[in-house]
């Protein structure tokens, strides 16, 4: 009786906490059987939503890159990917014939609502998606570094952050075991753009990232290159001091020379002013009470 009354209230506070629902929902109780035969998760929140798909996305300037998952069967990772090129506003995420459901509660899960934001398709070739490129556009491959240096075709291999993505583009993402298919890039072959392997350098001896971490790392390099991000004056600020730190491993890398932090203190310090006391802020924030 007592885990019942303990499950009612716990009910009724996720109701609670729902956003004013439109005439058209409707609110139904179920019985814990009910919902575990409804559901494929073993331990559920106690909520689920049956819905539409969507039909209307939101209005937004969105940035020249596509995505083509290539059998990426894992519906965690296609969320992800999803979810990650909602955020930088891409173009669109197809999934070709051989990749997983986009409407599979596992992918949704993973999304986390993302495919309400951004265009996707499922079961399209790559053929298909080519035949409608313009013809300014490029097309990134992107895999393991193992999978670039061995693919066929001698095409040019490039790690992400020394690749130009300021032009319209379309990722191309294999699996992490299987890599990019043969007759992908047979068909990659005849295509009359731009074609780069790009790859994610890993300095420890792993086989290779998440694909979903991967292709988020390379959606977000495109967004800081083609100038989607707005930064704020801290941000600038960061960029810069990044960059200064950048240059400077790279200077001494050239010369031969250790690059030691203590080297670089003078000049993030123009960025940074050293904090000195009495320089705390006031704020007028309670204490937070954990009792």
């Amino acid at each position: 009786k007592q885990w019942y009354q303990r499950r009612v209230r716990a009910h009724d506070y996720v109701l609670g906490q729902l956003p004013p629902l439109s005439e058209n929902t409707s609110v139904v109780q179920l019985t814990e059987r009910q919902l575990e035969r409804m559901t494929d998760i073993t331990n559920d929140q106690g909520v689920m939503a049956v819905f539409d798909r969507a039909k209307e996305l939101p209005k937004t300037t969105r940035m020249p890159l596509i995505i083509w998952l290539d059998r990426i069967r894992n519906a965690g990772n296609a969320g992800a990917i999803i979810r990650a090129a909602a955020g930088a506003s891409c173009l669109s995420v197809i999934f070709s014939p051989e990749s997983c459901n986009i409407w599979c509660p596992a992918t949704l899960r993973a999304s986390a609502g993302a495919h309400y934001m951004i265009p996707t398709y499922q079961n399209m070739s790559l053929e298909e998606v080519c035949r409608s490129l313009p013809e300014n556009w490029q097309i990134c491959l992107l895999q393991t570094e193992k999978s670039c240096r061995g693919s066929p075709g001698n095409l040019p291999a490039s790690p992400y952050h020394a690749m130009q993505l300021t032009q319209p583009t379309l990722m191309v993402v294999g699996g992490e075991a299987t890599g990019i298919t043969e007759d992908v890039m047979r068909l990659i072959e005849g295509f009359k753009g731009d074609v780069t392997n790009i790859f994610i350098p890993i300095i420890h001896p792993l086989d290779s990232l998440n694909v979903g971490m991967a292709s988020s790392i390379l959606i977000y390099e495109m967004m800081k290159q083609y100038g989607s991000i707005k930064l704020s004056s801290e941000g600038q600020e960061v960029l810069r001091a990044s960059e200064i730190a950048r240059q400077h491993c790279r200077l001494g890398t050239a010369r031969g020379v250790s690059t030691e932090v203590s080297d670089l203190v003078p000049e993030l310090e123009k960025i940074f002013p050293p904090h000195k006391e009495g320089d705390e802020e006031e704020t007028d924030l309670e204490p937070i009470n954990f009792n």
